[in-house]
């Protein structure tokens, strides 16, 4: 399979799921179902994530001298 067909074949997938409404009602409900701790865990992932990306960036682009 070219990778068009399959790239065409998940957007038709994620299309029919995205109007199912059991779909449509978890999506709504999910930010309710999950704690605070581990929303503040996730958050701290989500920066530790970004951190090490940004020091990762810095090791392999070299600084720019005219900006």
């Amino acid at each position: 399979m070219s990778v068009f067909r399959v790239a065409k074949t998940a957007a038709f997938l994620a299309l029919a799921a995205s109007r199912n409404p059991m779909v449509r009602s978890a999506i709504k409900a999910a930010p309710n179902l999950v704690s605070e701790e581990r929303k503040r865990a996730a958050y701290e992932a989500t920066k530790r994530a970004a951190r090490k990306a940004g020091e990762l960036t810095a090791r392999v682009v070299p600084p720019n001298r005219y900006f």
